[in-house]
């Protein structure tokens, strides 16, 4: 099919007004395939898994997170316009299922579906357009292809958004990704953070009652439901799940209240199995965060305190929040993550220890997922450093005795 495509490409001359068209083209060219050009010679590795491939690798591993994600959505819905005696939707949604027929009814999974693709597609194709611009004008104005990675990015960051945030800041959130987290590093391999969640993390600074707030998360007007997190922490931590009829199988399913598609730990668990197998993904990094969290949990059970939280236990932290989605996708970024063995241990054990930190300790945003991945990206390079720096003291004290002997 590739080499179909190959034969109707436009010759665009390197200069002049159609560099512009050139870049459009290629965005469309490359969006789900890789540069056609091949390597040669015995210096290079030549393998099927090139970096578009694995950047698509995580769009295919999230697909049960999204598909779990827009009924879950669909079935908050429903669930919160039964208890408001709410007839339709407001706005065009409401209409457009009032045109098809669709029920509204938690118990109809193609119709709960449904009502959840409603509000993620617009949200993804508005970051999918805002993030091809930005690729275009870098690739025109620094007359360079087009960059991989935009689908993955686009993606995971809609993924990471409510279903009621406006299309405004979405473009915003998606603009500081874009530009800052990757196109002012360079773009792909070069930039420090995973670009989705600076994105997210930027939304969140910025606009936390409008896009994080307590209405947010079910798209029902004057319908507010707090996360599962809030109401561990302010509630009575077990308890108060218990209490509200959230089991922990429901919560592993992922329904519960939160952003479009992190909610399941059965999804990200599909995920992560698919990542491993590719090839895409550190299980090092995986394994390290879920050390890192069970392990500063187990600490705080034996401490105890006055914080709820605190007395959760691990196997409840893992299905509350998005830990687990940002463990899975987001932590493993092959360009932010670290790349030696050691590193990815220690930097896996970094953000399972700075999620349990942050949920204790932030009295704003509970769910520490998103600052424990940035913090762990920024001391990524400095990790590998001192790995690196280690192996070669190791290397140089074995020459040494060689030499002794």
């Amino acid at each position: 099919m590739h080499k179909f495509f190959n034969t109707l490409r436009p010759r665009f001359s390197e200069h002049g007004d159609l560099r512009a068209w050139r870049a459009t083209f290629q965005l469309i060219d490359r969006f789900l395939y890789s540069s056609p050009t091949n390597t040669h010679g015995a210096v290079h590795v030549r393998d099927g898994n090139n970096v578009q491939r694995v950047l698509n690798n995580f769009v295919i591993g999230s697909l049960p997170c999204w598909l779990i994600g827009m009924w879950n959505i669909g079935e908050q819905t429903n669930v919160a316009m039964q208890l408001t005696d709410t007839e339709m939707l407001p706005g065009w949604r409401g209409g457009f299922i009032d045109l098809l027929g669709v029920p509204y009814d938690s118990l109809n999974i193609g119709g709960c579906f449904f009502v959840g693709l409603l509000y993620f597609l617009p949200v993804f194709l508005t970051a999918l357009a805002t993030g091809a611009f930005w690729e275009i004008l870098f690739a025109q104005k620094r007359q360079r292809p087009i960059d991989e990675g935009l689908l993955s990015i686009a993606w995971l960051f809609s993924l990471l958004m409510p279903a009621t945030v406006p299309l405004p800041q979405v473009m915003l959130g998606m603009t500081f990704a874009m530009v800052i987290g990757k196109g002012i590093f360079g773009g792909s391999g070069r930039y420090l953070v995973s670009p989705p969640i600076l994105g997210a993390a930027f939304l969140v600074f910025s606009y936390p009652a409008l896009v994080f707030g307590p209405e947010s998360w079910v798209p029902v007007p004057g319908y507010n439901e707090a996360t599962t997190i809030e109401l561990a922490i302010e509630e009575g931590g077990v308890a108060a799940l218990l209490a509200v009829d959230y089991s922990w199988w429901d919560l592993f399913l992922g329904n519960q209240p939160g952003p479009m598609g992190i909610s399941s730990v059965l999804g990200c668990l599909l995920g992560a199995i698919y990542l491993i197998l590719s090839g895409s993904a550190s299980w090092r990094i995986m394994a390290g965060s879920a050390i890192g969290l069970s392990g500063t949990v187990f600490i705080m059970n034996m401490a105890g305190g006055d914080i709820l939280l605190a007395g959760v236990p691990w196997y409840w932290h893992i299905v509350i929040g998005g830990w687990a989605f940002g463990t899975v996708f987001i932590a493993t970024d092959p360009v932010a993550a670290a790349v030696t063995k050691p590193g990815r241990w220690s930097f896996g054990l970094l953000v399972g220890v700075m999620t349990v930190i942050v949920r204790l300790t932030n009295p704003s945003y509970y769910d520490g997922v998103i600052f424990a991945i940035l913090l762990a990206c920024i001391f990524s390079p400095t990790i590998d450093y001192f790995v690196v720096q280690h192996h070669i003291r190791r290397r140089t004290l074995r020459q040494e005795d060689l030499r002794d002997q």
